[in-house]
C-alpha cells in the first residue's frame, strides 16, 4: 500500500504576494505623495514640484508593474536607482526637508526587500534615522511639524509594514522550501519502495513475475477456480540445449536468448494468463480460466513450436527446444507448491521422452518421478562415499593373442542392492550435471589406474565411454588436459582412448572434429562405439577423425549363423581398413567367432569369451589362457 503523492499547491505564491506588496509600496508612495504635493502647490509652497516627482515616479512604477508583472526584477532595479537619483536631488536642493528624504527610500525599500538584501533594510533604517536626527541637528524643528510629522510617521509605519512583511514572506518562503523538500523526499520514498517491491516480485532480466509473485498469483487463481469451479493449468518450462549455448557463447548471449524466449512465450498465451521465470532456463507458465484441457494442449503446442524457432544473434542462428510439465487443477487438487512440484516432474518425464514436448502429470508418473529424484540423490551420496569403481575388460590382439588394450566400465557398489551395473542408474543421469561428474570421476580414477600399472611395468591404452553431452560441455578439453599433465605419456603413446556411442547427439560435427584433434595431441583416440547399430554411421565416419571402430555385438554374436550379420560384420571391417582404422569386435564368446573374425581381418575383439570385467587389482596379472568362456586362445 502506497501513500498519495502530495500536490503542489504554492509553488509560485510568494512571487505573487511580493509582487503585490511591491505595487501597494508604490501606490503608496503615490498617495502620500501627491497629497503633499496638492496641499504644497495649494499653499504656492517651493517643494510642491518634488512632491509631484516623487508621487509620479511611484504612479509610473505602479502602473508599468501592474501591466508588467513578469518584470519585476526591472522594476525593483528602476525603483532603486530612482529612489538614490531622488534622494540626492532633494538633498543638494533643500538638506533641510530631511522628513521628505524617507519617502524616496520607500522606493528603495521595496526594491531591497524584492531582492531579498537585508542589509539594505537596515541602510535604509539608519539613514531615516540620520535624517531626522540631521533635522535636529540644523535646528530645523519646523521641517518635524505640522503635516511634515504625520507624514514622516506614516513612512516609517509603511517601513515597519516592510519589515514585518519581509520576515512573514521570509517565513512563507522557508515554509515553501520545506513543503518542496518534503515533497521531493515523499517522491524519491515512493520511487523507492516502487523499484523494490518490482525487485520483490519481478525477474532482474526478463522482467516477467518471480517465484514470490508466481506463488501470490497461484493462489488467488485457486481460490477463483474453487469457488467458480474453474480449471486452470500449471505448465513448467526447461529450455533444451540452454546450457551449451550458455558455455559455448557466454552469459551475455545466454541472457539474450532468454529475454527472446520470454518474448515467444508471452505472446503466445493470453493476457490474463502469467509467465514467470523461476531462475536459468526454468520458466512456469499459469494458464487460467480454462473451459477444458484441450486450452491447455493448443497453448503449449504454440509455445512448442515458437520457442523451436532459430533465434538469430550476432549472425547466429541459434536452435533450443523446450520440454514442458503440465499439472491439471482440478484433475490434481493440490495446494500451489505442490502443483509446481507435480508440473516439475511431469517436464522431467517430457525430457526423458526425448524432449521438445509436453508431458501431463498423472500418479504414475509421480511415483516415477520420485524414484528418479531418489536414484539421483544416491547417485550424489554414492559418488561423495566412495561407492563407485571401475571394472576393466580387457581387449585382445586376435592374431597376436595378447593384451592389446582394455576398456574401462563404471559398477556402483550399493550398500542395499549390492553391484550395479551400469544399466541400472546411468540412464538417470543423461544430460545433466550428474553425469558430467561421474565421467570425470570415470577419466581422473582410470589415469590413476593407468599410473599404477605403468610403475608396475604394464602400458596398455584404456578405453572410456563418455557421452555427446560431457563431450560437448564447457572446459572438457582443458580438464582432460591436466588429467593427461597427471599420466604424463611418452611422446607418440597412445594411452587413452575415448568412446562415444554413434548414435550420440553431437550436434556440431566441426566442433567435436577440433575436440578430437586437441585430444590427438594429448596422445588420446576416438572410437565410434557400437558401429552399425545406428543411422548415421557412414556421415561420422566420413566426417569424424576417429580411429577405431567397434562392431556392436548385435551383429557379431551371431554372423556364423546369420548371412546378413556375416555380411555387416565384413563390411564394417572393410570400411575401417579403407580408412586406415583399427576395427574392434565385441561380443567374441568363442573360438569360431575368433576364427571367423581373424579371416575377415578383424585386429582386436572384446567380449565375455576372452575375458568377463574385472577389478582393477586383477588385470595386470590377467592372461588369455584364464578364460571365463571356457576356450583357449593360447592352443
Amino acid at each position: 500500500m502506497t501513500s498519495p503523492e502530495p500536490t503542489d499547491n504554492g509553488g509560485e505564491q510568494p512571487l505573487r504576494n511580493k509582487i503585490a506588496f511591491l505595487n501597494g509600496i508604490f501606490l503608496l508612495v503615490a498617495v502620500l505623495a501627491g497629497g503633499l504635493g496638492f496641499y504644497r502647490w495649494w499653499i504656492s509652497h517651493p517643494l510642491a514640484a518634488i512632491d509631484f516627482l516623487i508621487a509620479g515616479s511611484g504612479a509610473l512604477l505602479w502602473l508599468y508593474l501592474r501591466r508588467h508583472p513578469g518584470r519585476v526584477e526591472l522594476v525593483a532595479n528602476l525603483a532603486l536607482g530612482l529612489g538614490f537619483i531622488l534622494f540626492f536631488a532633494v538633498f543638494l536642493l533643500a538638506p533641510s526637508q530631511g522628513s521628505r528624504l524617507s519617502l524616496f527610500f520607500l522606493h528603495s525599500a521595496a526594491a531591497f526587500f524584492l531582492k531579498g538584501t537585508r542589509t539594505g533594510l537596515w541602510w535604509l533604517a539608519a539613514s531615516i534615522v540620520a535624517i531626522i536626527a540631521g533635522n535636529f541637528v540644523q535646528g530645523a524643528e519646523s521641517a518635524l511639524s505640522g503635516i511634515d510629522i504625520g507624514t514622516t510617521v506614516l513612512y516609517l509605519v509603511a517601513l515597519a509594514g516592510v519589515f514585518y512583511y519581509h520576515g512573514t514572506l521570509k517565513s512563507d518562503e522557508a515554509r515553501r522550501l520545506r513543503e518542496e523538500d518534503l515533497r521531493r523526499q515523499i517522491r524519491a520514498r515512493l520511487e523507492h519502495e516502487k523499484q523494490l517491491e518490482r525487485l520483490a516480485h519481478y525477474d532482474a532480466l526478463t522482467g516477467v513475475p518471480n517465484r514470490i509473485l508466481l506463488f501470490d498469483r497461484l493462489a488467488q487463481a485457486l481460490a477463483r477456480a474453487k469457488r467458480d469451479q474453474g480449471l486452470l493449468a500449471v505448465c513448467y518450462l526447461d529450455l533444451d540445449g540452454f546450457k551449451p549455448i550458455n558455455d559455448r557463447f557466454g552469459h551475455s548471449v545466454g541472457d539474450r536468448v532468454l529475454v527472446e524466449v520470454t518474448r515467444r512465450i508471452r505472446e503466445t498465451v493470453r493476457e490474463d494468463d502469467t509467465v514467470a521465470r523461476l531462475g536459468g532456463d526454468e520458466f512456469v507458465v499459469l494458464l487460467v480460466g480454462l473451459e477444458a484441457a484441450e486450452e491447455c494442449v493448443g497453448s503449449l503446442q504454440r509455445v512448442l513450436e515458437r520457442v523451436g524457432e532459430p533465434i538469430a544473434i550476432d549472425g547466429q542462428a541459434l536452435s533450443l527446444s523446450v520440454s514442458i510439465g503440465v499439472a491439471l487443477y482440478p484433475s490434481d487438487e493440490e495446494d500451489a507448491e505442490t502443483l509446481v512440484r507435480h508440473a516439475d516432474q511431469a517436464m522431467y518425464l517430457a525430457k526423458l521422452a526425448g524432449k521438445n514436448r509436453f508431458h501431463l502429470f498423472d500418479p504414475a508418473s509421480d511415483r516415477r518421478a520420485r524414484s528418479h529424484h531418489q536414484l539421483l540423490q544416491e547417485i550424489r551420496q554414492g559418488l561423495a562415499g566412495g561407492e563407485f569403481e571401475l571394472y576393466f575388460q580387457p581387449k585382445l590382439d586376435l592374431a597376436a593373442r595378447r593384451l592389446a588394450g582394455a576398456e574401462a566400465l563404471i559398477r556402483w557398489n550399493h550398500p542395499r542392492r549390492g553391484l550395479l551395473l551400469p544399466a541400472d542408474f546411468m540412464r538417470a543421469v543423461e544430460n545433466t550435471d550428474l553425469e558430467i561428474e561421474l565421467g570425470e570421476w570415470v577419466i581422473a580414477t582410470a589415469v590413476g589406474h593407468l599410473r599404477r600399472w605403468r610403475e608396475a611395468g604394464l602400458r596398455i591404452q584404456v578405453a572410456i565411454n563418455i557421452s555427446a553431452y560431457h563431450l560437448q560441455s564447457a572446459g572438457f578439453v582443458p580438464k582432460l588436459t591436466e588429467q593427461a599433465r597427471r599420466y604424463a605419456p611418452q611422446p607418440g603413446e597412445r594411452w587413452l582412448q575415448i568412446e562415444v556411442l554413434e548414435t550420440a547427439a553431437l550436434d556440431d560435427i566441426a566442433r567435436i572434429s577440433a575436440l578430437i584433434a586437441a585430444c590427438r595431441e594429448l596422445g588420446i583416440g576416438f572410437a565410434l562405439d557400437d558401429f552399425g547399430s545406428g543411422y548415421s554411421s557412414l556421415t561420422y565416419l566420413s566426417q569424424l577423425d576417429v580411429d577405431t571402430l567397434k562392431i556392436d555385438q548385435s551383429f557379431v554374436r551371431d554372423m556364423q549363423s546369420d548371412k546378413g550379420d556375416h555380411a555387416v560384420v565384413l563390411g564394417i571391417i572393410a570400411l575401417a581398413r579403407a580408412f586406415e582404422m583399427h576395427c574392434v569386435a565385441e561380443g567374441v564368446e568363442d573360438e569360431g567367432i575368433h576364427q571367423a573374425l581373424l579371416q575377415m581381418g578383424c585386429e582386436l575383439g572384446q567380449g565375455n569369451g576372452i575375458g568377463l570385467p574385472m577389478p582393477a587389482t586383477e588385470l595386470p596379472g590377467w592372461r588369455p589362457s584364464a578364460l571365463a568362456g571356457g576356450f583357449d586362445l593360447i592352443s
